[in-house]
């Protein structure tokens, strides 16, 4: 009787066990899921950029020798310079995320990246506006006449309401929601 009692503590051990293993697997694709969404977003934020000067700004600004246009072309290449650079670095951060890691470096470079990508968009936010001047003066846009008082005007208030928006709920949402699966983790490593 006792060996069939320890027979059966032993399958019930080995069920445990493989049980907890598919509950990781399961809770493990959450946080792999969601981070091969924010790869995603990464690529597309390295390719757009690009496509769009291409396509959209070179063949249209006319190449004039003056003060407007080089200080515009200097104010716009710095920002896109910058943004590009952090945005690759970002992609690559991503990239190093491993969920063959024990969870505490996971959770380590879940925080890291929330903490860049929140970098990320404060740079983006604060060059944006010399960006899209540099665009202004490339192109002869006047900026202080009474024909560009509503545009100008409502690309702040759209720039303000998107900032307040990004920071708000979109990039603490995806990191808060990131964090938790992998607080679930923890608790069934526990």
């Amino acid at each position: 009787m006792q060996t069939i009692w320890q027979q059966y503590d032993n399958d019930l051990k080995e069920n445990t066990r493989m049980n907890k293993e598919v509950l990781r697997h399961i809770l493990v694709s959450k946080p792999q899921k969601r981070l091969t969404v924010e790869r995603t977003k990464a690529v597309v934020n390295l390719i757009l950029p690009l496509v769009l000067v291409g396509l959209v700004m070179l063949p249209n600004v006319e190449f004039r020798a003056s003060f407007d246009f080089f200080g515009g072309a200097l104010m716009f290449v710095t920002a896109f310079s910058v943004i590009y650079y952090w945005s690759v670095r970002y992609y690559l951060l991503i990239g190093k995320v491993d969920f063959s890691e024990p969870l505490t470096a996971i959770k380590k470079n879940a925080k890291s990246l929330e903490k860049y990508k929140i970098k990320l968009k404060r740079i983006g936010y604060i060059l944006m506006a010399p960006g899209i001047t540099g665009i202004f003066l490339m192109g002869r846009f006047p900026l202080f006449s009474k024909e560009s008082i509503v545009p100008v005007s409502l690309f702040f208030l759209v720039m303000t309401a998107s900032i307040y928006l990004t920071f708000r709920y979109s990039i603490l949402e995806q990191f808060r929601k990131l964090n938790s699966e992998i607080a679930a983790l923890e608790q069934l490593e526990k």
